[in-house]
């Protein structure tokens, strides 16, 4: 599950309603940077559903076999995110649907 915040989190599904309200057992948070990803356990969790901007389903077997992401600790994980943040804060973002800026 993505949310708008751009956390990304992972659990299992319990229960939703009409509103899109969700109930996650064991979840976690995934950090990814590069060809790692590293998880913060969270419990259970109740997400409104005005901040979900994707859900999906992940196949563990599919995962393992495309061998793509390595696990690691999450001190390493945490300080390859910040690296990367600090990296890309000198590259300059344009918001395209903002319509007050020049191209």
């Amino acid at each position: 599950m993505v949310l708008r915040d751009g956390r990304h989190l992972v659990g299992t599904m319990r229960s939703f309603d009409q509103f899109s309200n969700f109930v996650l057992e064991d979840t976690f948070e995934r950090h990814v940077a590069g060809d790692k990803y590293g998880d913060i356990p969270l419990g259970l969790y109740i997400i409104r559903g005005e901040n979900v901007v994707l859900l999906g389903e992940i196949d563990d077997a599919k995962q393992a076999a495309a061998g793509r992401l390595h696990e690691v600790e999450m001190e390493e994980i945490l300080a390859l995110v910040q690296e990367q943040a600090e990296k890309d804060e000198g590259k300059k973002v344009v918001d395209l649907w903002n319509f007050d800026h020049e191209s």
